[in-house]
């Protein structure tokens, strides 16, 4: 029973499972990207929040004056990133924060939380000088960044983004003072670990969907293979079926005529055809019944297939007639063949106490060059019409000359 379920074709299911495999991560993959678009806009808007909240903090008239480094002392730096490093203590998530304004197209930091004794983070960081210029390894994805900022505008990157750091998604929003000038303005990161850590759980959800995908896809795959292996095995019995002679399993007409085609494909030295026809069969029948007829019709077809070698072709042609179609067979050979047959039909038929059943052999031999079915089972034809009326049961071998 488990062997049957192992029938498939191998071809079927490995095509089969592989277009299925193709759909189904398709259907796995193309909702998980979506989702993981969706989860870093949101994470995104989480990070313009904390900017937004981080410049709130910040008090702007003190950035101002240290905007202008004649303005810098020690005294002002840390009463301006106090307030920062509080923010930042509370909320160990955040990565770096800092302060830039910008000059000449180029940013500076300003003031840098890591650079604060007082900051209470467990991460290793590395703090920014004051007017240190801002390096970026990555291509600035929005060159005017600068510009919307000063417009007013929050700004967050649309990806992680790598500097001498490390790599940030980074959101920076304007900072004013009592006036209302702009007076640069406030950076939060948060690293890609922070993404990744999120990340983790949806990262076990599609691992555990390309594997259900996997499984579903040798599971489609290996029942189309199983029908369509049913299917092709019932269409190939039927084809077996109407090539076979019902009476005997021997070939009928139609199989004999595509083995016999096959075997002229082989260019075999020689070729032999032999015609068998049962003598008087319809005597048989009337005196004995169609039972004991198609009894001497099995026995003869038994005969003839113990009388061959394996390879050789034996058929059915009609009622009465069988045909033996041989590859790479010389006279003798069909001759010895020939004899065998009429030798074990006579022997086994004289047990029986009727009188004696026989048959009539006509022999046809040809060179492999040039033969043809027809042109060999019509001269095999004519030598076992001849057999016939010389008295039955014996065999003629064709003879081109007498036929010309």
């Amino acid at each position: 029973m488990f062997r049957d379920y192992r029938k498939i074709s191998p071809r079927i299911f490995w095509l089969v499972t592989l277009a299925a495999l193709i759909v189904l991560l398709i259907v796995v993959a193309v909702p998980q990207w979506l989702s993981r678009q969706a989860r870093l806009e949101v994470l995104r808007l989480h990070v313009a929040e904390i900017a937004q909240i981080a410049a709130s903090v910040v008090d702007g008239d003190l950035h101002r004056q240290l905007l202008d480094p004649a303005n810098y002392t020690p005294e002002l730096y840390e009463r301006t990133v106090a307030p920062l490093v509080r923010f930042h203590s509370a909320d160990p998530e955040i990565f770096y924060v800092y302060t830039m304004v910008e000059r000449g197209g180029k940013s500076y930091f300003v003031v840098d939380t890591a650079a604060s004794n007082k900051l209470k983070t467990t991460r290793k960081l590395r703090p920014s000088a004051y007017m240190e210029p801002y390096e970026s390894i990555d291509v600035e994805p929005d060159p005017d960044y600068l510009q919307r900022i000063a417009a007013g505008r929050t700004y967050v990157y649309p990806s992680f983004q790598r500097d001498v750091y490390g790599t940030f998604l980074s959101g920076h929003t304007p900072i004013y003072d009592s006036q209302g000038r702009y007076s640069g303005f406030v950076g939060v990161d948060f690293d890609i670990k922070y993404y990744l850590a999120l990340e983790s759980s949806f990262r076990a959800i599609f691992y555990g969907s390309v594997a259900g995908a996997i499984l579903i896809a040798l599971l489609i795959g290996y029942v189309v293979a199983r029908y369509q292996y049913h299917v092709q095995d019932r269409i190939d019995e039927q084809y077996r079926i109407s090539i076979r002679d019902e009476l005997t399993q021997l070939l009928n007409r139609r199989g004999a005529l595509r083995f016999s085609r096959e075997a002229l494909d082989t260019r075999a030295s020689s070729y032999a055809a032999i015609l068998v026809d049962i003598d008087d069969l319809k005597g048989i029948n009337d005196v004995y019944g169609h039972s004991a007829g198609d009894e001497f019709i099995v026995k003869v077809a038994e005969t003839i297939r113990h009388s061959v070698r394996e390879r050789d072709i034996c058929a059915r042609m009609g009622g009465d007639e069988f045909l033996i179609f041989a590859a790479g067979c010389d006279l003798d050979a069909a001759t010895e063949i020939a004899r065998r047959i009429i030798g074990k039909v006579y022997a086994h038929d004289s047990s029986s106490g009727r009188s004696h059943f026989g048959v009539s052999i006509g022999i046809c031999v040809a060179a492999g060059a040039g033969a043809t079915f027809e042109a060999l089972y019509k001269q095999a034809d004519e030598a076992l019409y001849k057999a016939k009326s010389a008295g039955r049961n014996r065999f003629v071998i064709f003879d081109p000359v007498v036929a010309a």
